[in-house]
């Protein structure tokens, strides 16, 4: 039992430092966004590649990635992934060009794919149903605790020692993970699937969760890129409250732990979600219209809500696709999550060149909230009626 329970913290601490690192990276363009648009003369849809073009590989591999951890073992994907994401982040604090950003953000996100989506496979596979939603809340976790880091730090660094300082740090943020994977990885071999098959990705409901975890993160994601700038350019808010402001949203999110455990209790995690998406809709939709001192306990409830939402998500996954083949889950996840990546901050970068408004920009996350909450609940009980209507 003891041994058990080593494993289970040792899985927890892989895939969270691997996620982590790659989600710590993810933001780091964010903090610097307005060094790079003030250095290179690039237009907000430019600059927006910096953030999506590191999902594009993942929108292709992350299932494939969720195939091959079980076929060739997590280990070689997961510190493959990583090596490679090094790589990715040492040419980017070296370009001198915007075209060598973008091929490296490639890079990055092809070693993300495959490192999050196999570390993901250790937790299936050493947590049983009842205790995943913690463990997801853990997983989930990386999302807060990475973007805080980045934004409160990496803004800071730019500032005094320059953009490539802030990019290094995060090579340092990938060697730790990697080494840790080397040393703690270890997988659960009672827990592999008997075969090599895609059969679950044949269920309907995985496909309409990832799309509604697409609408979850578009929203989450316009925040947290675009956040920072809305405040500076259309508020005249200072820097520093900015950054911090855009970062809230990720601060209350911190009770991701603690949520899990909610939805381990409650068990209707569909509803939970549902709930969470919709409170996160109205909060958006009031957003442009507060004084500006009401902007910090708006953007921490935005947090709040925010947290509930993952842990159930990759749970739900996993229930959906069976625990022994959850990393197909997670793929059909991370796939969406990375099409979430491209067309969020790209979408609210085109409607700021088009509009220059806050207030279209706040709609826009609004609106994305809300589809998401549609799509977690009703086209599930149109399957679930169809199929009860069946087998009658």
């Amino acid at each position: 039992m003891h041994g058990q329970h080593n494993y289970r913290t040792r899985a927890l601490l892989v895939s969270f430092l691997t996620r982590f690192s790659f989600i710590f990276s993810l933001q780091a363009i964010p903090p610097i966004l307005p060094i790079l648009i003030e250095e290179f003369s690039l237009t907000f849809t430019l600059a927006s590649t910096l953030v999506w073009l590191v999902a594009v590989p993942g929108i292709l591999i992350s299932i494939i990635g969720g195939l091959l951890s079980w076929k060739y073992g997590v280990r070689p994907l997961l510190i493959s992934g990583l090596l490679v994401c090094i790589l990715g982040s040492l040419t980017f604090s070296f370009s001198n060009s915007i075209f060598f950003m973008q091929i490296s953000r490639l890079i990055i996100g092809v070693g993300g794919a495959l490192a999050v989506v196999s570390s993901s496979t250790l937790l299936f596979q050493w947590f049983e149903k009842s205790k995943l939603g913690f463990a997801m809340g853990i997983f989930g976790f990386c999302m807060p605790a990475a973007s805080a880091a980045a934004f409160n730090s990496l803004g800071f660094v730019a500032n005094y020692y320059g953009w490539r300082a802030s990019i290094i740090i995060t090579v340092a943020v990938y060697i730790i993970a990697f080494l840790t994977c080397i040393i703690l990885a270890k997988e659960n071999r009672e827990k592999i699937a008997p075969s090599f098959s895609s059969k679950p990705l044949r269920n309907n409901e995985i496909w309409i969760l990832g799309l509604s975890w697409a609408f979850f993160n578009m929203a989450a994601l316009v925040y947290t890129t675009w956040g920072k700038t809305i405040f500076i350019r259309y508020y005249d808010l200072s820097e520093s409250l900015s950054d911090l402001l855009a970062s809230m949203l990720m601060f209350g999110a911190f009770m991701q732990p603690l949520t899990g455990l909610i939805s381990d209790k409650l068990g209707d995690r569909k509803r939970l979600i549902f709930y969470s998406c919709l409170s996160i809709f109205f909060i958006f939709l009031v957003f442009p219209y507060l004084p500006t001192n009401y902007f910090f306990p708006a953007a921490f409830i935005l947090g709040l809500c925010v947290s509930f939402v993952p842990p159930a998500a990759f749970a739900l996954a996993g229930r959906i696709v069976g625990s022994e083949r959850g990393a197909l889950g997670f793929g059909v996840m991370n796939t969406f999550l990375n099409l979430a990546i491209i067309f969020g901050p790209l979408g609210a970068g085109y409607i700021l060149d088009v509009t220059d408004s806050n207030y279209h920009s706040f709609f826009f996350m609004a609106g994305l909230s809300l589809i998401a909450s549609f799509l977690v609940m009703y086209p599930f009980n149109i399957f679930r009626n169809r199929k009860h209507l069946q087998s009658h």
